[in-house]
């Protein structure tokens, strides 16, 4: 029976363990805390898989496949568990609200109306209709009408209950990894709060914590986490059933019922977990000049998350050493890109020559120092 182990029980870990074939193999997930309790929790759910880009990349392509793969996700995950993860699709409106934004706007909208164009930027009376606190001469916006969005919290959720039904996966939370030592056979000893575990394939997909954990077996990658500011509020307001992400980084995704999620704060190499009372004052300050009617909002939570970023924005995800993987760095794009990775990664410890090509140009090699 081989032994798999997959330090994470993010949505990265998770999927991967949903797509691994079973046959002949335990797969045992690890994860320090309780799930839900990680960047996946904190997530806005967004499926912006064109809100991200200015160009086309092998990322961008990966963006668009796993952005195709959610609905049947979605429609797989309540057939396992019952559980809707209530995806829709109302498009995603992008928005400078500063001019010196608006050429970078303008910019993206170009790159994305030569590949969709369904993509429309808005004329001066939809801007004013739409924001009517920004000054539509010293702003712009630009709708895409298929990126949508999840519940992020709830598809965590689905995914838990999910790999939870399967008799060839483990689930151990709480469990802290001190240590990983490679033995001389080339499987893998996993040191943890609650004991040793034997490895022949492992799969780190702990988002920030990722480079912590290759460092026990001298491998170097540069990752950073990034913290973000997130809140939730119920409104009375009817009139938005897109998602807003203004260039600045703020957005406001509607969840149902009558709730709209606001973030994101983008602080790196911050690994607090406690909020920063300027960075929400900051988020309510932008989230209400684009949408003056949230300003009677009611606050039912306040938290953060850390995100994974590496240097140039690309994650990381392939063969570090022979059957050792890992899959980090997905930064704001962990939601969107949780189908594709999770098929690609779990192809790629089965042996899939294709997924090895399709994930060529995020090779931790290129990344290891």
């Amino acid at each position: 029976m081989e032994q798999t182990v997959i330090i994470g029980a993010g949505v990265m870990g998770l999927s991967i363990a949903r797509q691994l074939k079973s046959k002949h193999r335990h797969i045992r997930i690890i994860d320090r805390s309780t799930p839900r309790m990680n960047a996946s929790y904190a997530a806005g759910g967004m499926l912006g898989a064109q809100n991200e880009f200015f160009e086309d990349t092998p990322l961008y392509r990966l963006a668009m496949q796993s952005r195709a793969m959610m609905p049947e996700t979605a429609k797989d995950l309540e057939r396992e568990t019952g559980i809707d993860i209530e995806y829709q699709k109302y498009g995603l409106i992008k928005v400078a609200s500063n001019s010196h934004d608006i050429t970078a706007l303008h910019k993206q909208f170009q790159f994305l109306q030569s590949h969709d164009h369904t993509i429309k930027l808005l004329s001066l009376s939809e801007m004013a209709q739409r924001f009517p606190k920004l000054d539509p001469n010293q702003s712009a916006a630009f709708k895409i009408q298929d990126d949508g969005q999840i519940n992020a919290n709830i598809y965590t959720q689905a995914l838990i209950k999910s790999v939870a039904h399967r008799e060839s996966i483990e689930l151990l939370t709480h469990t802290e990894t001190t240590s990983i030592s490679q033995k001389d056979n080339g499987g893998y000893h996993i040191h943890t709060s609650k004991g040793t575990f034997h490895a022949d394939e492992l799969i780190i997909a702990a988002g920030a914590w990722s480079g912590a954990l290759l460092h026990h077996l001298n491998i170097h990658l540069p990752t950073h986490p990034v913290k973000g500011d997130v809140k939730l509020i119920a409104s009375d307001y009817h009139g938005l059933q897109e998602t807003i992400f203004n260039v600045n980084g703020c957005y406001i995704v509607p969840k149902k019922p009558n709730r709209f999620l606001i973030g994101a704060t983008s602080e790196i190499d911050n690994w607090s977990t406690q909020n920063n009372r300027d960075n929400l004052n900051w988020l309510d300050r932008e989230s209400i000049a684009m949408i003056p009617a949230l300003k009677q909002g009611r606050i039912i939570k306040e938290w953060t998350g850390i995100r994974p970023i590496t240097p140039d924005g690309e994650p990381i995800m392939g063969e570090v050493r022979p059957n050792l993987y890992v899959t980090t760095g997905h930064y704001r794009n962990g939601i969107l890109l949780s189908p594709i990775v999770g098929k690609l990664m779990a192809q790629l410890v089965d042996g899939n020559h294709q997924a090895r090509e399709i994930l060529q140009p995020f090779q931790p090699h290129q990344h290891t120092i």
